[in-house]
């Protein structure tokens, strides 16, 4: 993904495909995991689309069968989402998913307005899932996106932190 506005075709459509669910049946959402960390930050691969989601969305999801069908999801599944492409689309749990949620950016993605996790949530989501992957999200982060520290500090615990400030030095 060289432009963020232009999720790769193969990721493209399912992450469309999500929002449009997702705001069908009112569900609070935020895109986070690597596609948003490039739109914060440099392009590198991923393997699926990642989504933060208010909290009872499976609920809602499992009571909506024939919505998720005709946005070409497996409804058998309301924890993590199986699009007919063959792309997952994985939701991810973070005890703060509905801050996370009210806190989300509209940017332009793929023709159409998307909620984004904002730079600071999505820093200390890396940070708490605590994955080399994630370390170089956080870098290429800090190196495109202004960051506050003292925001990334109330996010997260002293130990995160520590690391956040370790990553920075790498960056």
């Amino acid at each position: 993904m060289t432009d963020p506005q232009r999720p790769s075709t193969e990721y493209a459509q399912p992450l469309l495909d999500a929002v449009a669910m997702f705001e069908e049946l009112g569900i609070g959402y935020a895109l986070i995991g690597g596609v948003a960390a490039m739109y914060y930050g440099r392009s590198r691969s991923t393997e699926d689309v990642d989504f933060v989601a208010a909290t009872k969305h499976a609920e809602v999801l499992a009571a909506h069968a024939e919505t998720m069908a005709k946005h070409h999801f497996d409804p058998a599944c309301s924890w993590k989402l199986y699009h007919q492409s063959g792309v997952e689309v994985d939701l991810w749990k973070d005890e703060h998913a509905d801050e996370i949620v009210q806190r989300a950016v509209t940017v332009g993605m793929a023709g159409r307005s998307v909620l984004v996790a904002e730079p600071h949530d999505l820093i200390a989501m890396k940070l708490r899932a605590g994955r080399l992957q994630d370390d170089y999200d956080i870098g290429q982060m800090l190196s495109a996106t202004a960051i506050d520290e003292n925001r990334v500090r109330d996010l997260v615990t002293p130990e995160q932190f520590a690391h956040f400030l370790d990553v920075k030095k790498r960056a």
